[in-house]
């Protein structure tokens, strides 16, 4: 498949969000009436999920691993701060819009470039990455700010506008959960001075959809 054709089949996945939405609870309704399982609706809303399913199929079960559902309404900033420092952070996800496009342009990824590792370290952090490969690069070397580099999220989770989420992309390895090492701290501080507030965590292994390249997810808030 190629882009075009995905990001048509996005943009058809799109336009019937609403129906998607329906047909995702066991209680379908559309404007707030109850939308039956054989109407148009809800047949039309199946048939969309079923080629998001079928895109990912595509680059085969073993490479769709990891990632997070959809959510349904957005996370506000003290309600996720909660989730975060409770360590628990299983509520979090896309919205169904950005899930649904994320799903269609990973599975194009993989099918283009064998893994989004490949893609990402040849178009997105192809310096950073390269780096790792320098004489005297010692990956089990205290970390020091210059082995992070931060970068927006394309596909961020589902959270109040006011928030930002980046990813913190590591040359070293990151051990999953909610302690952001020394330097990383340095890191966020330098991109964004030391008077926003912030939370930092990294997946656990079986939620990253991009294991081969260590990360953590930053979220920003402003003052």
């Amino acid at each position: 498949m190629t882009q075009l054709q995905v990001d048509t089949t996005s943009r058809a996945a799109l336009s019937s969000l609403s129906a998607i939405k329906a047909a995702g609870s066991g209680n379908n309704r559309f404007n707030g009436l109850l939308t039956p399982p054989d109407s148009p609706l809800a047949l039309k809303a199946r048939q969309q999920k079923s080629k998001v399913s079928e895109v990912v199929a595509v680059a085969g079960e073993d490479e769709h691993k990891g990632g997070r559902e959809w959510i349904r309404h957005p996370v506000s900033w003290s309600l996720f701060k909660r989730y975060v420092d409770s360590q628990n952070i299983e509520p979090l996800g896309r919205s169904l819009e950005t899930h649904t496009t994320y799903e269609m342009v990973m599975a194009a990824r993989r099918k283009e470039y064998g893994s989004v590792a490949k893609y990402l370290t040849t178009h997105v952090l192809p310096d950073f990455t390269a780096s790792t490969m320098e004489t005297g690069f010692d990956p089990h070397s205290a970390l020091v700010v210059e082995d992070f580099e931060l970068l927006v999220n394309d596909f961020p989770y589902y959270l109040s506008d006011d928030v930002e989420h980046w990813v913190l992309w590591c040359r070293k390895r990151l051990a999953p959960g909610f302690a952001a090492p020394a330097a990383a701290v340095q890191a966020i501080h330098a991109k964004f001075g030391v008077s926003v507030e912030w939370r930092y965590f990294v997946n656990p292994v079986a939620k990253q959809s991009v294991p081969q390249l260590s990360h953590a997810h930053v979220f920003v808030k402003r003052v």
